[in-house]
């Protein structure tokens, strides 16, 4: 095999184990500016059913909040990161459902 070969073939099996799994985004997010941990919410929550501009006006108050909400949040993603607003406090919920319905 030539070294052309085997530098593309390094190349395809680094892309392979590069993934990055929704709750590891939000774990990166919690000690983080929030510029950078909304950057990071918005894609750590592409697909899931709860809208990431919900979540991000969550974070606005207390840090120590913050930390028990975002360890709850990582949580839910790891179950299933397409279907976490059903591990989200209720008024997170009803914000969902608002949203959804367009209130």
């Amino acid at each position: 095999m030539s070294e052309q070969e085997q530098g593309q073939e390094n190349g395809q099996e680094q892309k392979q184990e590069y993934v990055f799994h929704p709750a590891d985004l939000v774990q990166y997010a919690m000690d983080k500016p929030i510029g950078a941990a909304r950057a990071a919410l918005a894609i750590g929550l592409e697909g899931a059913d709860v809208d990431p501009d919900i979540i991000i006006a969550e974070l606005v108050g207390n840090m120590e909040f913050n930390q028990r909400f975002l360890k709850k949040l990582t949580s839910a993603l790891r179950k299933n990161p397409g279907k976490i607003v059903d591990d989200m406090p209720r008024h997170i919920r009803a914000l969902q459902v608002e949203r959804v319905l367009g209130l």
